[in-house]
């Protein structure tokens, strides 16, 4: 069997909410930071914290946990924003509870996302549509997000019920 080379993997940068690892492809990943001050937009969705600057840019900051309907905790000084490139969405980033680890996964290693196959990831979650597939790693579970999903329940929610 020929061994696994770094370019037949994908990179993922993880984060932990509850003590579950997520995941985003490092590819849509611009950096992350500590700077988690933000400015509350009046009249915005339970998702969004507010506009956060970086170095004179400004982006939207959104609650990883209220995107997947986790409940809210306060930051801590392991919070982190993960801010992601423009070809993802307009200038925005997640805040997560922490960043864990850069993963380097095999294509075998990924399992498309089924609801009936993940039951115990589900009953936590209200949010699954952000889920695209799941990783098994030797010791734990990676849930593979996409975050051009991530702006458009913010949308939704600005829109509100028709």
């Amino acid at each position: 069997m020929k061994p696994t080379t770094l370019e037949s993997r994908q990179l993922f940068c993880t984060f932990r909410l509850d003590g579950q690892l997520f995941g985003v492809d490092i590819l849509d990943v611009k950096e992350v930071t500590t700077e988690i001050t933000c400015t509350q937009i009046a009249h915005s969705p339970d998702e969004v914290r507010g506009l956060v600057n970086i170095r004179g840019h400004i982006h939207l900051a959104l609650d990883m946990r209220g995107l997947l309907g986790l409940p809210a905790v306060p930051q801590t000084d392991s919070s982190r924003l993960i801010l992601f490139k423009s070809a993802v969405g307009s200038a925005f980033g997640v805040i997560v509870d922490e960043i864990a680890e850069i993963h380097a996964v095999t294509p075998h290693q990924i399992e498309p996302f089924t609801v009936e196959q993940f039951d115990a990831l589900t009953s936590q979650l209200r949010r699954i549509d952000l889920i695209d597939s799941v990783a098994k790693l030797a010791r734990e579970l990676l849930v593979i997000l996409n975050p051009r999903r991530f702006l458009r329940i913010v949308e939704t929610n600005f829109a509100g019920p028709a």
